[in-house]
């Protein structure tokens, strides 16, 4: 079977095992929520009403403690996702690493049929800016690429400056916190005082710091920016390399600096060798100093690959930086069996390390190393590349997926343990919780108390409809006297004219003319904020007209509550009050529901005029709004002597017409409020008063229906009191629930 089939196989079953861990981390998530369920028994018995009864119950629940077996589950399910991710994709990945200038991108211009403007390859510095992901794409005709570039958050570059400044001296931080924006502004000379003389432990990041201070400008733009795609070679060059290959002395030498932005470059091409759904990981070399280059590498290989190429171009046997970079990967991926994934190409460099390449091949195969292979090949022949490493590695790879998954999985089997073997120490330290029966208790009847105050409320009712029908064709007084005071003080919303004045003086950008647009622009939002606020005086009134329905109904319910007078104040809302009292006493019950309804229907009830408001005074601001046809420049050329004055007195004179024609278009508005409170008052009276249930064929009187709701409530305070235990007994079935929902989502996830 050729190579590209044997991948396309392994992609089928690996999303097998990708649906498997889907199901398995579902699952888990639920024992999360249930576990979260635990943590919030503690507060929900603050919540009980018996005082004593409250403190057993919140010292029960406190002990409670699920934070540790929290903290074991999220590791897992965070593993679990990235496996996921990892088995759902549908190519293989693989990376390659090593130390700068050691052929590593040459490599992959040579698998990729790709050149220095795609995969910076040159000799002299260091020139992979970003990291590089290469998909082989066999739509892509030979030489033709397409690159997505995708950019850095603007905390990603907070991020990366707060690191150097540690290297520097983290005491600085202290007292400086690092802002996006502020970072053009950051002193690099004092910054620099603190660098030890011959300290290159300090220096290093200070290079790099300095680098993104004085090119921030540049690139600031690009953080947050949406991906874009590129196909122009050299435009995609300066947005993945860090320099045109030019050595340092050459006039010709380019910099390009929009790489610090860059957070991947995605680059589809046709490969050399059509090996199937294959992608390559191009990293940063080792040796760049970039903050975080070695955790970044770590993470790429961990998270997006599937195994990794070391290329290094040796001058003798295995080095100290050859076994640093080795030990990176063997500390991260110790449990990972680095010998089925991890290749080394040893890079033949014709003429200058051809004594030496079999020496490092011999080292690495004799030292121990946990290596797949490692075979020399000779990174600039396409040949050589693909018929003695590309496809060997393939080969040997795609026997070895199996394997590889297996140990990956292995992984997350030993989190599965670590998170069941805290999971078992929790249940073992779960306090036990009993319930309690103090039996049931006949409530009391009010059925009298509750006919007086239906009838008591509709003479209430009717008074206040006869009020609002007498003043729906009235003006609103709270709505009229708000519009005239904005109308009465249009000439004090304007900037004056010396602050004007003042503004074009310290600006010798400004011309008179912007400095009129400016003013037109500031005055017509000082307008709309007056009247949109207008509202703020309705919905106090609107409060107060709701309170005003309900009040003699609230106090006796509220005496028959407390047991003594309510005083009322200006601050209950006696209809919020009354709402949730019916949802808790009688919402499920149909022979109260036009009662119910009537309520909902109150309390739903808002009044605002901010749409009628904006709409009249956008329409009459036509003639200080440039992009209105109506509008006309001023005939006249202000003068920057006395542009302050000259706006300030042509602006005005325009909101005069505006105030005259607001007075006259705003006046159909202002008994809009009084009417809605007619009809609000209407409707909530003739639900009270005469819509009786006939659903059922029976009749029953409204004060018949009221006395029934009172008895109702009644009924439910004195249960309420004789059934103190309801709340913790309600608590404890919850708490009984969530332990057997546990037990039954942890036995299933365990298989």
């Amino acid at each position: 079977m050729a190579i590209k089939d044997q991948i396309q196989q392994i992609i089928s079953i690996r999303q097998l095992k990708g649906e498997k861990l889907k199901k398995k981390k579902e699952t888990l998530q639920q024992v999360k929520d249930k576990l979260r369920e635990c943590d919030q028994l503690y507060s929900q018995a603050r919540q009980i009403s018996d005082e004593k009864l409250r403190r057993q119950y919140m010292e029960l629940f406190s002990t409670v403690q699920t934070k540790k077996v929290q903290r074991e589950l999220d590791i897992l399910i965070r593993r679990m996702n990235e496996g996921m991710k990892r088995f759902s994709r549908n190519y293989i990945s693989i990376a390659t690493v090593g130390r700068a200038r050691q052929g590593k991108s040459q490599f992959l211009q040579t698998v990729g049929n790709l050149d220095n403007d795609i995969i910076p390859a040159y000799s002299a510095t260091d020139c992979t800016g970003a990291t590089s992901i290469i998909h082989n794409d066999m739509s892509q005709k030979v030489g033709e690429v397409k690159v997505k570039i995708t950019f850095k958050q603007p905390e990603d570059l907070v991020r990366i400056v707060e690191g150097y400044i540690q290297g520097i001296d983290p005491s600085y931080l202290e007292d400086h916190p690092v802002e996006f924006d502020d970072i053009a502004y950051l002193p690099l000379s004092e910054l620099e005082l603190r660098v030890e003389e011959g300290n290159v432990s300090q220096a290093t990041p200070l290079k790099h710091l300095t680098k993104i201070v004085e090119h921030f400008e540049e690139i600031r733009d690009l953080f947050g920016k949406s991906p874009e795609v590129m196909t122009d070679p050299e435009l995609i060059r300066t947005y993945v390399a860090q320099n045109n290959g030019k050595s340092s002395d050459d006039p010709e030498l380019e910099r390009y600096y929009s790489y610090l932005a860059v957070q991947r470059a995605d680059i589809y091409c046709r490969f050399y060798e059509d090996c199937g759904d294959i992608v390559l990981v191009d990293t940063v070399g080792l040796e760049d100093t970039q903050f975080g280059i070695e955790e970044a590498m770590l993470n790429t290989v961990d998270q997006e690959c599937d195994a990794a190429i070391v290329v290094t171009k040796p001058i003798a046997g295995v080095h100290k930086t050859d076994e640093q970079i080795y030990n990176l990967l063997r500390d991260h991926f110790k449990n990972r069996r680095m010998d089925q994934w991890l290749f080394y190409a040893v890079n033949w460099y014709k003429g200058q390390n051809d004594n030496v390449v079999h020496a490092f091949k011999h080292d690495v195969e004799n030292g121990n190393f946990a290596v797949c292979d490692c075979m020399i090949v000779d990174c600039s022949d396409p040949v050589d590349v693909r018929d003695h490493f590309v496809m060997p590695m393939l080969q040997k790879l795609v026997a070895n997926m199996d394997t590889i998954d297996q140990a990956y999985l292995n992984e997350i089997n030993e989190l599965e343990k670590a998170f069941f073997k805290k999971y078992e120490a929790f249940i073992a330290e779960l306090p036990e919780a009993k319930t309690f029966d103090p039996g049931a208790q006949e409530g009391i009847k009010a059925f009298l108390k509750g006919k007086d105050c239906y009838h008591k409320l509709a003479a209430n009712l009717r008074n206040r409809v006869e009020y609002w029908n007498e003043e729906k064709d009235q003006p609103n007084s709270n709505l009229w006297n708000r519009v005239q005071k904005i109308l009465n003080h249009m000439d004090d919303l304007p900037p004056s004219a010396e602050v004007l004045q003042k503004t074009i003086n310290e600006n010798g950008a400004l011309l008179p003319v912007d400095l009129w647009h400016a003013a037109l622009h500031y005055t017509r939002n000082e307008i709309t904020d007056q009247f949109i606020a207008i509202d703020d005086v309705l919905e106090k009134e609107t409060k107060e007209f709701k309170n005003s329905l309900v009040s003699d109904l609230y106090h006796e319910l509220k005496n028959l509550s407390d047991g003594e007078g309510v005083e009322k104040t200006d601050e209950e809302d006696m209809v919020e009050w009354l709402k949730e009292m019916m949802d808790h006493v009688i919402n499920d019950k149909p022979q109260y529901e036009q009662i119910h309804k009537a309520f909902q229907f109150l309390y739903q009830f808002e009044f605002n005029t901010r749409a009628q408001l904006i709409q009249e005074i956008r329409r009459q601001l036509y003639i200080i709004n440039p992009i209105c046809q109506e509008y006309a420049m001023p005939m006249y050329n202000f003068q920057r002597a006395n542009a302050g004055k000259a706006v300030y007195h042509y602006l005005t004179s325009r909101l005069s017409v505006i105030e005259d024609d607001l007075r006259y278009s705003l006046s159909k508005l202002y008994r809009a409020p009084n009417q809605a409170f007619y009809a609000a008052s209407e409707e909530f009276y003739d639900r009270l008063t005469f819509a009786s249930n006939l659903k059922d064929g029976q009749f029953k009187s409204m004060d018949t229906v009221w006395g029934e709701f009172f008895m109702e409530y009644s009924k439910q305070l004195w249960q309420d009191n004789l059934e103190k235990y309801d709340e913790p007994n309600a608590l404890v079935e919850k708490y009984h629930t969530i332990l057997q929902d546990l037990g039954q989502l942890v036995t299933l996830a365990r298989y």
